[in-house]
């Protein structure tokens, strides 16, 4: 992971966790997007799950350690999972 890895939110009003986010919100919008220092954080404090939304081959071949992989055409399916984890989910895709 580079540096410079902004990690994706915009799942979350998706998956259905309290970030206040309606549905006429902008998935590009900034408030959407947290930075490295915010994600290692979170991550670092076990306070979030990682959701790898690439393909699973792109999962395969490389990935942040312990995230899951939810293919993005999987995500609404699976959505329902992910809200029993009772965490803010971060979603990636790079």
């Amino acid at each position: 992971m580079t540096r410079r890895l902004f990690v994706l939110v915009a799942t979350i009003c998706v998956l259905g966790c309290s970030v206040g986010l309606g549905q006429e919100d902008d998935v590009n919008s900034p408030k959407l997007r947290i930075g490295w220092d915010e994600f290692k954080k979170l991550y670092d404090g076990k306070k979030v799950v990682v959701v790898d939304v690439r393909d699973r081959a792109s999962f395969e071949a490389g990935r942040i350690p312990d995230s899951r992989s939810v293919p993005l055409e999987e995500v609404e399916k699976r959505a329902a999972d992910l809200k029993t984890l009772k965490k803010p989910i971060v979603t990636y895709c790079a």
